[in-house]
This record gives C-alpha cells, structure tokens and sequence, in this order.
C-alpha cells in the first residue's frame, strides 16, 4: 500500500482519483491549491504526487523541484487538461515521473502508478530471501536467487566455500555477504589478495614471523590467518597461489594451526576460509592442488555474468543511481527511457563491477541534472551499445528495399513503424509473452497492444 497525493483544482479529478487508488489498496490526500499540497507533502511521506499543471496559486511545473525534495522524495506525475508538447517536455527535464493529459483513462493511471512504485522499490530493494541480508546484492533472476540460497547455507556453517564467476561478478561481495549473516559476523573479515602476493613473501603476509629485533628479543608478527581468528578469511584470486603454498595452506585450514616464519611454536586460528576464482570448468580450475581444490569446495558457488542475468541489470543501474546520488550529496534521479536501453543493449563484459562504475560516471557527469540520459554514460559504453543496435538497422533496411531510401534515409512514419516491430517482438521474447509485464514494460495497455500485435502478425 502506497500514499497518494492529488494536487489539482479540480474537485472532480480529486474524487475521481482517489478513487481510483482506493481500487488499487493505496491511501490517498488532495489539496485544491499548490502550496496546501506543497506543506501537505513536507510534513508528512507521500510515494507519488499526481500534480495539475494550471493552479491556482501556482504553476505545476515549478513546483515539481520542491516537490521532490521533501523528505519521502515522492516521484511527481503530472496531469494537465493541455495538450502541449512542449510543457511535457520541461516536466520530464525537470523531474516528473511522467506527464499524463486529460482525460486520463483509468489503465494508464493504474500502470503508472504500478511503475512509478516498482521504481521506488528498486531503488531501495532488500532481501527477501529466507531473511538473508543481502548487503547491496541486486537481482531477482533465477541464477542469483540460486547463488543467494547457496550463500543462505554457507552462512549457517563453518565448510570451508568456493566463489567461482567472471571478474566483476561480485565474488568478494558474496564473501562479505556469507561473512555478515553467519556467527562470525561480529569479527574480522579479512581479505587476502593472492594475485597481489610476492610469493618470496607470501609465507611472512598467511603465517606471520617471529623476527629477532636489535637487542636479541624475538617478536611474533601475526599474518592474515591469525588477523581471522574468530572470523572469514578471504582468499580473492586464489588460484594464483604457486602449488608448493597451496599444499602447506591445506594442512593450515585443515588443523587451524600453523608455525610462523622463522618461528618454533605453533599457532592456532580458529578461522573460516572463504575462496574466489574465475572460470568454473575443470580445465579453469587445473591450476589447484588436487587436495586444496576439494578442501576449499566444501559449498561451490558460481556466480553468473551479467550477460546470464539479463532482467537484473535495470535493477542493479538504478539501485546504483540512488545510491550514488546519495553518496555526491545530490536529489535522486530520473532516468530516460533511452538510457535504460543503451544499459540494456550493452554487453558488460566488466559484469556487475563495471555497470556499477559506469552509474558512478553517470551521476557524477550530469551533477545537479534532474534526470540522467544517455549522454551522460561513459562514451566506450554508448558506443559499444550503438554497435550492437546497427545490426537491426541493416536488418531493416534490408527487409524495406533499398528503393524506400532517399538520400541515404527513409520516411520517418516507415522508420517508427520497423522499430515499434523489432521492439515487440524482442519485448515478448523477454518477457516470455506474458502480456501483463509486457504492457507494463511498454507503458501501454492491453488493448493498444493487441491492437499493435495485429499489426504486425506477431502471435
């Protein structure tokens, strides 16, 4: 259940809209004036504002950035009886979720507030998966809902776990994660680079020393396994390890026991060891020791690419927008629609890592702006996206003829007509032709896209 708030002069359309939202289960408010509403949503935490353009004390539009900036930080749709191109426009560049004109039918008021919230979600998500604490892990495909119930049950016991996955697909925040939600969760979790290790010295930074100062005295230095006692450590890159270290670190995590460099006694280290590789295949993992391979896959995550997890990856962008807006200081975003797919057409071979620093850029270029577009991505990602997108125009272009080009161009209608074909086409392949989620997706209701699917003989 949401909260509404209905700023319009109109007493009908205030009647009419709360009614409606009281059909879809929300609580609803109204205000015939702008600055009643503006006070109404200071003091108290409204989702979504539906705001009238012509006011009486005030013009819609220029209440949008105060709007937003109250403290629940409600997403504005405005509603207008004008048809004006040019004020939905200046709506959107400055903020509103949407701009919606009158009349207003009652599936497109319901779709947008279905969106609008699915936004508001998204943006601040947490786990629901049997109580885990997701710690910034964004997703509800199959693959990562696997690899969190995989991660639920490494939690609750002390098996030595091995993270397998394409770099960038968040390894060490599945370590962290598997770290917070178990016992050990109020004490160290130390991290152990092993592709940064010199390996003269990689004995001296897992065991310690025992080093004799200038006057004689003996002074033991404890290494990463003594820094994990009583918590997780985390072996990032394992598989750089030479053999030789790998078969001394077996009997080390086997008996919890080790002697230092260059000491006589052995030390204890009651730690829980949690392993990182990249790959997954047998010909990926032949560079372990045969014994420390199977102690360290006592539970076997592998994470997958970005690429494998499609759905997550709108989600993941914005999770990451707000939380970069919040961490610059600066109001929450909106974000364009052909943002959202340049980020979906590009391919991200950096995984979840280099979508999450592409979002950073992002917010960092367009710094005050109220709505983040596709100029403000890193140009390599806009680009690379753009490449992919070429094949279908050649495929159009292809399918039309080449006597519809004039000058190197066609007719603009044909040239919507191909697009909106390829876009449903791929939009029911997505959504695996669940006309629902496809009508939410396209922001149209059911009967203007059956209407468009025989159009275009799609079944």
């Amino acid at each position: 259940m949401a909260d509404i708030l209905i700023i319009d002069d109109d007493p009908i359309i205030c009647d009419v809209l709360v009614q409606m939202m009281e059909q879809l289960y929300h609580k609803s408010r109204f205000s015939l004036t702008g600055y009643q509403g503006l006070d109404l949503a200071k003091n108290n935490g409204f989702d979504i504002v539906f705001l009238d353009v012509n006011l009486p004390d005030a013009n819609g539009l220029d209440l949008i950035k105060e709007l937003k900036n109250t403290p629940s930080f409600p997403e504005v749709i405005i509603i207008t009886g004008e048809n004006n191109p040019h004020g939905a426009e200046l709506a959107i560049s400055s903020g509103a979720w949407n701009y919606l004109e009158k009349p207003f039918y009652r599936q497109e008021i319901n779709l947008q507030v279905r969106r609008a919230l699915q936004f508001r979600r998204e943006k601040g998500r947490v786990s629901s998966s049997g109580g885990l604490k997701r710690n910034h892990i964004i997703g509800e495909s199959e693959g990562i809902k696997l690899c969190l119930e995989q991660a639920s049950v490494a939690a609750h016991s002390d098996v030595p776990v091995l993270l397998t996955g394409e770099t960038g697909t968040g390894k060490e925040l599945f370590a962290k994660t598997i770290h917070l939600n178990s016992d050990r969760c109020e004490k160290n979790f130390v991290i152990a680079d092993c592709s940064a290790m010199n390996p003269a010295i990689a004995d001296k930074m897992l065991y310690g020393s025992v080093d004799r100062l200038g006057d004689g005295r003996k002074v033991y230095r404890p290494g990463l396994l003594a820094s994990a006692d009583k918590g997780t450590l985390f072996l990032d890159d394992i598989s750089r390890l030479s053999l030789t270290i790998q078969q001394a670190l077996v009997l080390a995590i086997e008996q919890q026991a080790f002697v230092p460099v260059g000491g006589l006694h052995t030390e204890t280290s009651d730690f829980r060891v949690v392993a990182s590789t990249p790959g997954d295949s047998d010909r990926d993992l032949g560079c372990f020791q045969k014994d420390f391979l199977f102690g360290l896959k006592g539970i076997h995550i592998h994470l997958p690419s970005l690429g494998q997890r499609q759905e997550d990856i709108i989600a993941i962008a914005i999770y990451y927008m707000d939380r970069y807006c919040k961490k610059y200081g600066i109001e929450p975003k909106g974000i364009s629609p052909e943002c959202l797919n340049l980020i979906s057409s590009y391919p991200w071979p950096g995984n979840v890592m280099e979508l999450i620093n592409a979002m950073g850029k992002a917010i960092a270029s367009a710094k005050k702006e109220p709505t983040l577009y596709s100029v403000h991505l890193p140009s390599q990602i806009k680009a690379a996206a753009m490449e992919n997108l070429a094949p279908r125009e050649e495929r159009m272009r292809m399918g039309m003829g080449e006597d519809v080009f004039k000058d190197g161009f066609i007719p603009l209608k044909a040239f919507a007509r191909q697009w909106e074909q390829w876009y449903l086409e791929h939009l029911f392949a997505h959504v695996n032709k669940d006309v629902n989620k496809a009508c939410e997706i396209a922001g149209i209701s059911k009967s203007s896209l059956y209407a468009r699917l025989k159009r275009y003989n799609i079944h």
